[in-house]
């Protein structure tokens, strides 16, 4: 009986959905107007945040990284770079997509070759293709350009989906 218990109790346990974590964010720190020669996880936050998408996870890679969702579940990262004391000098700014058959160097050439707004590159070890888009902050960037950075990198990552997996 002891046994049977315990199984129905780790059932229970195993069956119960986890809570999602929630970030809270001072999206002041992203007003249009502010200059910054620097981010920390603090303005990353407010960025994603003040952009209109949800903060899935802090610190992915490093201590100023975060991992975003917009509303249509895409996953997007904005990772510090250039960083001392926790404040960096650059922003990377990343989609990543899992590849299948259809992923060829080919296409993942005509995709980078097509729009000089962003790279894209191909592990294919990992199997994994991504686009990104840097930002450099040196002597002060306004947030509004950030968040422009960022819905610029939004809106090619479509085109990039469509020439590297063509049918």
């Amino acid at each position: 009986m002891r046994q049977f218990l315990l199984g129905v109790g780790m059932a229970v346990i195993l069956s119960t959905p986890v809570m999602a974590q929630t970030y809270s964010a001072n999206v002041n720190l992203a007003a249009d107007a502010r200059s910054v020669g620097s981010v920390t996880l603090e303005d990353l936050k407010a960025i994603v945040v003040a952009a209109g998408y949800k903060i899935d996870a802090l610190s992915t890679y490093g201590d100023v990284s975060i991992r975003g969702k917009t509303p249509e579940g895409l996953v997007f990262h904005l990772i510090g770079t250039a960083c001392q004391q926790k404040a960096c000098q650059g922003i990377m700014m990343q989609i990543r997509y899992d590849t299948d058959e259809r992923v060829t160097l080919e296409r993942v050439n005509k995709a980078n070759l097509g729009d000089a707004a962003i790279a894209v590159w191909f592990d294919r070890e990992d199997k994994t293709i991504g686009i990104t888009r840097y930002v450099v902050l040196d002597h002060g960037v306004t947030m509004a350009n950030v968040k422009a950075n960022l819905r610029v990198l939004m809106s090619i990552a479509p085109n990039v989906v469509a020439i590297v997996f063509a049918e």
